[in-house]
C-alpha cells in the first residue's frame, strides 16, 4: 500500500517520537563480575511504583577475579580485557538502544572488590569512559539483590543467597517499623571461581578425577566456612524460604531441569544431589544436551566440569547447613542477574525504605 507523502512523513515522525519516548524510560546496567561482564537494558516506566520490563540481557565471559585466590590481585591483562568489553557495550547502549548516558550504570561486583588492586580497574574505566566506577561493597550488593529478587510480601520470612564467582553473599530483612526495614547481610569470601582455584592449588594435574578427589577433601573446610557465615547471623537459618541467584544455580536449573525456568523456580536438596551425581558420573549427558539446547550450550561455554562441580558443592553445602533443611522451600530467582540494577535505579528515583 502506497501512503501519500504527507502521511509517510507523519508516520515517520510518530515512529521517531515513539522511539525517543521509549528511550527516555530505558536504563542500562553493566556489572563487572568475577566470571564475566553482564549487561542489562530495562524499560522503567514508573520508578516510584517499581514498574519495569526487561528489554535485553547479555553476557560476555571474562575471568577478572581468577588471580585473587593466588596473590590477592586482579591480573593486569584481565583488567584490560574486561575494561574493553565494558567500553564496547557502553557505546552499544548509547548508540543502539539510545540510552541517555546518565542512565547507564557501571559497577564492579563485591567479588571483584576483594582484590587488593581495584584502584587500577577504577582508574582505567575513568580513563576510557570518564566514569566513576563504583566497586560495590558486599553488604550493598546483597541489599540490592534481595530488594530486587525477593517478593516484598515474603521479605520477613526469607533468606537470600547469591553464589557469585568471587564470593557468596546475601542476607535477610526484618521489619523495623511501618516505614522501614532493617537489612542483615551475610557473606563469605568463597564463590565458584575462588573455590575452583583453591582446589587447583592442591591438584597435580588437570585431570577431573584429581580435581574430584581434592574437592572432596576441601569440602570439610568449605562446610566450616559456611557454618561460620550462618552462625554470624543465626536468625538467617530460621527463615522458611531461601531464594538463590547466581551462575551456580542457573547452571543447575538449566542442565538438570530442562523445563522452562519460571521467575521463581522451586527445587529440592535431592534434585541438587542427583545433579551432582550426573556431573561426576555422566557428564557426557550434558555435553550431548548442549548440542540441541542453546541454554545448555551457554552453561558449558561459561563453566567447565571442574567449575560446575565447585558451584554444586557450594550450593549443596549451603542447603545442607541451614537449620532444618528439609522443612524449607528453595527457589532459583530467574532474573537475579539484573535485580541489582532494578533496585539501584529505584533507589535513585525515590527515597529507599530499606536501611542498614
Amino acid at each position: 500500500m502506497q501512503f501519500p507523502k504527507k502521511t509517510t512523513i507523519l508516520l515517520f515522525i510518530f515512529s521517531l517520537s515513539t522511539q525517543l519516548f521509549t528511550a527516555q524510560h530505558l536504563y542500562g546496567g553493566i556489572e563487572m563480575g568475577s566470571k564475566g561482564i553482564k549487561m542489562s537494558v530495562l524499560d522503567i516506566q514508573n520508578p516510584k511504583k517499581g514498574e519495569f520490563e526487561s528489554k535485553a540481557f547479555w553476557t560476555e565471559n571474562t575471568t577478572l577475579a581468577k588471580g585473587i585466590s593466588k596473590d590477592g590481585n586482579l591480573n593486569l591483562a584481565d583488567i584490560e580485557l574486561s575494561c574493553q568489553v565494558v567500553v564496547k557495550n557502553y557505546y552499544k547502549m548509547l548508540e543502539e538502544y539510545k540510552i541517555d548516558k546518565k542512565k547507564i550504570f557501571i559497577i564492579a561486583s563485591s567479588g571483584v572488590g576483594m582484590a587488593n588492586n581495584t584502584d587500577i580497574l577504577v582508574a582505567r574505566i575513568k580513563e576510557l569512559l570518564n566514569y566513576d566506577l563504583e566497586v560495590i561493597s558486599v553488604e550493598r550488593e546483597a541489599r540490592l539483590l534481595i530488594a530486587g529478587s525477593v517478593p516484598s510480601n515474603k521479605y520477613t520470612n526469607s533468606l537470600f543467597l547469591d553464589i557469585g564467582g568471587g564470593n557468596t553473599k546475601g542476607g535477610y530483612i526484618d521489619v523495623k517499623n511501618l516505614d522501614a526495614y532493617v537489612f542483615f547481610p551475610t557473606s563469605m569470601k568463597i564463590g565458584t571461581v575462588t573455590l575452583t582455584e583453591k582446589v587447583k592449588l592442591y591438584t597435580q594435574s588437570d585431570d577431573f578425577a584429581d580435581f574430584l578427589e581434592w574437592s572432596t577433601v576441601y569440602n570439610d573446610m568449605l562446610k566450616s566456612e559456611i557454618a561460620t557465615m550462618f552462625n554470624k547471623r543465626s536468625s538467617s537459618q530460621t527463615k522458611k524460604n531461601v531464594y538463590f541467584s547466581g551462575g551456580a544455580v542457573w547452571a543447575f536449573k538449566t542442565l538438570f531441569d530442562t523445563k522452562p525456568i519460571e521467575s521463581f523456580s522451586e527445587f529440592s536438596i535431592n534434585d541438587v544431589k542427583d545433579y551432582k551425581a550426573q556431573l561426576v558420573f555422566d557428564f557426557a549427558k550434558y555435553e550431548e544436551l548442549a548440542k540441541t539446547s542453546p541454554e545448555a550450550t551457554k552453561v558449558l561455554k561459561t563453566y567447565n566440569q571442574q567449575s560446575l562441580l565447585s558451584a554444586t558443592n557450594l550450593l549443596l553445602g549451603l542447603l545442607e547447613n541451614v537449620e532444618n533443611p528439609d522443612d524449607k522451600k528453595y527457589y532459583f530467582v530467574k532474573n537475579g542477574q539484573m535485580s541489582w540494577l532494578v533496585a539501584y535505579v529505584l533507589e535513585t528515583a525515590k527515597n529507599a525504605k530499606i536501611i542498614y
